[in-house]
């Protein structure tokens, strides 16, 4: 089966504010709240309500009666009775937001836009394997933050998958530095690298994502767009 995935802007009108706010639970207003930027709380509203529009396309129900539960770390899930089966994940960085939607396959869905404020050696230090951190380190200056959002956002994904949040080493979240992506090794308890498929998003220049999904079949990823 193929996977959908949903590339939104999170750029809105203050008309198309009132309407996401309009679709939202009480729980997901009051957390929109209770951010102290504006923009942050703006963007909440943009991606929770597109979720819902995006999941009605599935459910056949109205977007504001969708009800969500979460897992013990937080992954949300639809918990509608007729809910079908659907799996779905929510990324968002910057001005994007990403949502990925399946039946068979338990899914993972990470995006980031590219930025200079991070302590990109700190990172590497304590997140990537060593054989990643020496192929980023023997890269030449200019490809250094595109491969490191490459390796970043397939670790992210995959700890989006299983739900676990950080309470996994990421640095175990190894993948090939070349050639196909795919796992070569993952933490105890994860099941074999062989298990799960690893697709690298092809999108604009500055922004990098990863889908993981659970099986040994790789599925199709169709880009779809709300309107």
């Amino acid at each position: 089966m193929d996977i959908d995935l949903w590339f939104e802007t999170l750029v809105i009108t203050d008309e198309e504010y009132r309407y996401y706010w309009s679709l939202l639970d009480k729980n997901e207003q009051d957390k929109a709240l209770r951010f102290v930027q504006t923009r942050h709380g703006r963007s909440y509203v943009a991606s929770h309500g597109k979720l819902r529009l995006i999941l009605a396309e599935y459910l056949g129900m109205p977007p504001e009666t969708i009800t969500f539960s979460t897992q013990a770390h937080g992954k949300p899930f639809v918990a509608c009775g007729n809910s079908n089966g659907i799996r779905f994940n929510l990324a968002h960085s910057g001005d994007h937001m990403a949502v990925g939607v399946g039946y068979a396959y338990d899914i993972g869905v990470d995006i980031e836009v590219w930025t200079d404020r991070v302590d990109y050696h700190g990172i590497v230090a304590l997140c990537f394997s060593e054989e990643e951190t020496r192929f980023w380190s023997d890269l030449p200056k200019e490809r250094l933050q595109e491969f490191f959002y490459r390796l970043w956002t397939r670790k992210e994904s995959f700890i989006k998958v299983v739900g676990l949040g950080f309470s996994l080493d990421v640095s175990q979240v190894e993948t090939a530095v070349q050639g196909p992506s795919r796992f070569l090794s993952l933490p105890s308890g994860c099941g074999s690298p062989k298990g799960w498929c690893l697709i690298d998003l092809d999108l604009a220049n500055g922004l990098s994502g990863a889908v993981t999904i659970s099986g040994l079949d790789m599925p199709k990823i169709v880009y779809k767009h709300l309107g």
